[in-house]
């Protein structure tokens, strides 16, 4: 069997052109499922799989095998981002909920472009090391089998939730394209039943519900209503996801089965009944930790009249309309800023601050317990950019308390179990798909280390990033 090895550089492999079967030799392997390290490694590779992981004894190369040797190198599995929006793009172009630009952007043809070039988002998560994607909402188009990439290696595995269901109306024309919208109702029960029949008809992978804080008076019966969409959701044999940064939303998501919550609780201190309920319903915690700063330094550059931030992006994996249209911030609102936008702008940021704090506690509280945490970045979202964005998440996540071993688990095994992937990715362990990344420094030292990725794996297909970053 032949591995398709693509763009090598001279620096790790001295030729390529007759490798039939591949040896990784010699690097610090961290597999991926919590377990010690093994230094000067074997990763053997056959065609799209992984045959052997272990030392030089566990793993003996023969003839077949063309050597690579990664000495002083780092292999880790490839990244998993637990929450990515395709029908987003990293700017305020791609979200008109923010009535920010709305006369400047033609957002029909914006979900055509992008529903024809998936290769756009694809390119960036592979350039910076993340060989899977779970997409938890989005216009019908974002259900489609996009990993195939047309050039060198696939994209990256990818699960998608298509259309959320939600009781939030104003959003339903809002965020809606070329005669279809990114909602689905629950104003009845039959509504909600036809929602999520609608998902399993279209193909979604999972259920996904908005539950933004309900209206007082309607309450009861939109957590009675969420109970159903969890029941019918099971039955159609598709997990629950859920939006509910609210502690008691929270918790109605938990008793009707949610399989992840996929933001923080961010409004007081998660307590026993929750963690209690997350652990009966086995449901993994999404923290997103970065995105609503990012929303807010997005619509200060808009409203302000300032360019925004520079681009985090040290491989240079985003794409040249992206960046485009992130320059465009300070011309998207004529005439000078308002005393109010300015006013507006550093409030904003101080109760900012304050819910951080918040989520990092949360974050803490839900490791401490022992529970599932999948590293997202709801990428997508204005500067929250496909791709490398996970490098910024990670930071958060230490910098929070977690450990740059914990964080690696996170953004790997547990990405992939709630994918439902496991038995394929997530870790380095002979039989799974050989999707990995090869690093420069140690990741179970710091979570920047992930900033160093010089090449990324996806089914036996090897690239430097170099060569998958943006033309």
């Amino acid at each position: 069997m032949n591995i398709r090895i693509a763009f090598l550089t001279l620096s790790l492999l001295a030729s390529a052109a007759a490798a039939q079967d591949l040896a990784l030799v010699g690097a610090t392997v961290h597999d991926g499922t919590g377990g010690p390290v093994m230094a000067d490694a074997v990763i053997l590779v056959e065609d799209e799989r992984i045959t052997c992981v272990g030392s030089r004894m566990d793993c003996a190369t023969t003839e077949q095998f063309e050597t690579l040797d990664l000495s002083g190198r780092h292999v880790a599995p490839g990244l998993v981002d637990g929450h990515v929006h395709y029908a987003q793009t990293g700017w305020l172009d791609g979200r008109p909920d923010s009535r920010i630009g709305t006369d400047h952007y033609d957002y029909d043809a914006l979900q055509a472009a992008l529903r024809e070039n998936p290769q756009r988002w694809n390119r960036a998560y592979l350039c910076s090391g993340i060989t899977a994607v779970y997409d938890v909402g989005g216009l019908p188009w974002t259900v489609a089998d996009l990993t195939e990439s047309g050039e060198e290696m696939p994209g990256p595995h990818r699960r998608a939730a298509g259309p959320l269901i939600t009781h939030y109306e104003p959003v339903f024309s809002l965020l809606s394209a070329n005669g279809e919208s990114t909602f689905l109702p629950m104003d009845s029960d039959a509504a909600a039943a036809s929602s999520v029949a609608a998902l399993a008809e279209m193909g979604a992978k999972a259920v996904k519900v908005w539950y933004l804080d309900p209206p007082e008076d309607r309450r009861e019966a939109l957590d009675a209503r969420v109970m159903l969409i969890g029941r019918l959701a099971e039955e159609a044999g598709l997990p629950l996801l859920v939006h509910a940064t609210e502690l008691r939303n929270a918790k109605v998501a938990l008793r009707a089965g949610a399989h992840m919550l996929v933001h923080s609780v961010e409004d007081e201190p998660v307590d026993a009944e929750f963690l209690e309920l997350m652990r009966e319903s086995e449901t993994f915690y999404a923290p997103t930790l970065i995105v609503s700063m990012n929303w807010r330094q997005a619509v200060a550059s808009a409203r302000l009249r300032v360019p925004a931030p520079p681009l985090d992006d040290p491989n240079d994996c985003v794409d040249a309309e992206t960046r485009r249209v992130i320059r465009e911030a300070e011309s998207l609102i004529g005439g000078s800023p308002s005393s109010e936008a300015v006013a507006e702008t550093f409030s904003g940021l101080a109760r900012l601050g304050a819910r951080h704090a918040v989520l990092e506690a949360n974050l803490r509280r839900v490791v401490e317990a022992g529970l599932p945490v999948v590293t997202s970045t709801d990428a997508g979202n204005p500067l929250t950019l496909h791709g490398p964005s996970i490098y910024a998440e990670m930071e958060a996540m230490e910098a929070a308390g977690l450990s740059p071993s914990e964080i690696l688990v996170m953004s790997t095994r547990n990405g992939a179990a709630s994918m439902g992937r496991l038995d394929d990715f997530g870790t380095l362990e002979s039989g799974k798909l050989a999707d990995l990344i090869v690093l420069e420094a140690d990741p179970s030292e710091s979570a920047s280390a992930y900033r160093s990725i010089t090449h990324v794996m996806r089914a036996g297909v090897l690239a430097p990033v170099s060569k998958l970053s943006a033309p």
